[in-house]
């Protein structure tokens, strides 16, 4: 009977297993993959040093300690150049489309100096983006947050006026900001009326600001808002696809702990020529490489012979990014930037003009004798001599 009971039992539970699989995939129901989780026993500053080493300088600053700076020219602006942004569940996030985006736009802070251009400071906590908001009627503004202010302050948030960008709300996530921003020339008539968007969202003694509602854009632009999910990565790179935007992002990244009692350096690290100065307003004549650039040592590391790699294969170079010499001078009105056109062949040299020929006249040319070619003169035969006249008859009656 025991046994009668516990097979039938078996039947019935395999039975229901095959019913709700059945019914599983009949409704079209998929399992939720779960996020990446993260070591964070083994997530340090010092994954900082080493992944953003190679798309920059390490300077060891006397103030903020380690910094770091981009190999950017001077059209370069954090929260603004290559991303923009999207809603998602944590507000307005930025996808930035640098390798090393998932670090300088989600931990620690930015300012600028004239002499180092952008420098990015590491920080700990991650965000959806480090910045701040200002609305007015017809522009939405963001400016990246300077080091040391604390959010949860109530002093006004204060930075030089042309580190905002303003364009209009219908913009906001489209990218390309260039084409709707009108520069900082706009900035200070814009900035005096407009409010501080103050949407602070805490989360584990974490706080940052979200940006404007889903409703707030809705309201002025007439137009729905797409909300991504975001989810956890292990790649270094942000993927956004469908409605989901996958992104490298540990909750905490700590100072790097002392090796044998030493600091972790980041590779390269050189110390800084100058102090870092209070922010400073944004040099936009500067569209080369920052005075910085041209200052740091050059490596003293050893170097290979003549011929050492003669046998390897080349690999070909990386096309240069081309980047806008004058990235302020763009509004909405302007036509989009078409690619430069191929320069035109360059002109062939100018011949050299043939000798003018005389003036031609009614008189009939004169047959000057040509010159003849000068011949040997050939042999002259010398004279044969005479034979001598043979001797007259004599006359009749002369004697011989």
């Amino acid at each position: 009977m025991h046994i009668k009971h516990f097979i039938m039992t078996g039947i019935r539970k395999h039975v229901l297993g095959i019913l709700a699989c059945f019914l599983f995939f009949a409704l079209g129901l998929h399992p939720q993959k779960a996020s990446a989780q993260y070591d964070d026993a083994n997530i340090s500053y010092n994954d900082f040093y080493q992944n953003l080493a190679p798309y920059g300088q390490w300077i060891e600053d006397p103030q903020y300690g380690y910094v770091w700076s981009p190999t950017q020219d001077g059209s370069f602006r954090p929260y603004y150049t290559s991303g923009h942004w999207v809603m998602t569940e944590y507000g307005n996030t930025w996808i930035s489309d640098y390798p090393w985006g998932w670090a300088c736009f989600h931990y620690g802070r930015w300012t600028y100096d004239n002499y180092y251009g952008w420098i990015w400071i590491p920080g700990t906590n991650w965000g959806p983006a480090w910045v701040c908001w200002r609305y007015t009627d017809g522009y939405y503004g963001w400016a990246p947050l300077g080091p040391n202010y604390d959010l949860n302050s109530s002093v006004e948030y204060g930075c030089p006026n042309d580190w905002w960008v303003f364009i209009p709300p219908q913009y906001v996530y489209s990218g390309n900001y260039y084409r709707y921003w009108y520069g900082p020339r706009g900035n200070s008539q814009i900035i005096h009326r407009t409010n501080i968007v103050n949407n602070v969202y805490s989360a584990n003694n974490v706080a940052y600001v979200s940006g404007p509602h889903v409703k707030d854009i809705e309201a002025v632009t007439h137009m729905p808002v797409q909300t991504y999910q975001l989810t956890n990565s292990t790649n270094l790179t942000t993927h956004v696809h469908n409605n989901v935007v996958k992104m490298y992002r540990p909750a905490e990244i700590r100072p790097a702990a002392n090796v044998d009692g030493r600091k972790p350096a980041p590779p390269n690290v050189v110390a800084a020529p100058q102090p870092i100065k209070p922010a400073q307003p944004v040099n936009t004549a500067q569209t080369s490489t920052p005075p910085f650039r041209e200052d740091i040592p050059k490596e003293n590391g050893h170097h290979d012979q003549v011929g050492t790699h003669i046998g390897e294969t080349a690999e070909p170079q990386p096309n240069q990014n081309k980047t806008n010499t004058r990235p302020y001078e763009w509004d909405v009105n302007r036509p989009i930037p078409q690619p430069p056109k191929p320069e035109p062949a360059p002109a062939p040299a100018p011949q050299p003009k043939p000798a003018p020929r005389p003036a031609q006249n009614n008189q009939q040319p004169r047959n000057n004798p040509q010159p003849q070619p000068r011949q040997n003169p050939q042999p002259q035969p010398q004279p044969q001599p005479r034979p001598a006249p043979a001797p007259a008859p004599a006359r009749e009656g002369e004697k011989r």
